[in-house]
């Protein structure tokens, strides 16, 4: 009979840890910048307002609306920040792109996404030769 005790005691507790109030809800981040299709000729710093209960913030940025296609590889399309913006350190082709933000709380406890939005990013400025001037001889 006291190993019974010891089971259930075992089960008691494992049953307490299962058992425990969830942790607090947070809310979506809202999305602050760029603006829902914007049309950039470089990527913009992306901006969120801070959520109550947030440690940190996933970004994740794609080429698609379902967030099937990342860019940039592990890390850099996809990645967590403590801060309430985030930049990406490498380039992109022109393309339409969507992005969205969480929080998530010290305890791993996550928000909702933000919806998805677009982002177009069109290049389109053609570059100006600064040297050497029209007629400059090379030697």
């Amino acid at each position: 009979m006291a190993a019974l005790r010891v089971v259930t005691g075992a089960f008691a507790a494992a049953s307490a840890l299962f058992l425990a109030a969830p942790a607090a809800a947070l809310d979506a981040p809202t999305v602050v910048s760029p603006a829902s299709n914007a049309s950039v000729q470089a990527l913009p710093a992306f901006a969120w307002n801070a959520v109550a209960g947030a440690h940190r913030y996933e970004f994740a940025l794609a080429a698609d609306v379902g967030f099937n296609a990342p860019v940039l590889g592990a890390g850099e399309g996809q990645f967590f920040t403590r801060n309430t913006k985030a930049t990406v350190k490498k380039t992109l082709p022109n393309g339409t792109y969507w992005w969205r933000v969480r929080a998530v709380s010290a305890a791993g406890a996550v928000s909702p996404w933000t919806a998805p939005r677009p982002l177009r990013k069109a290049w389109t400025h053609a570059p100006t030769l600064v040297s050497p001037t029209q007629g400059a001889v090379a030697t």
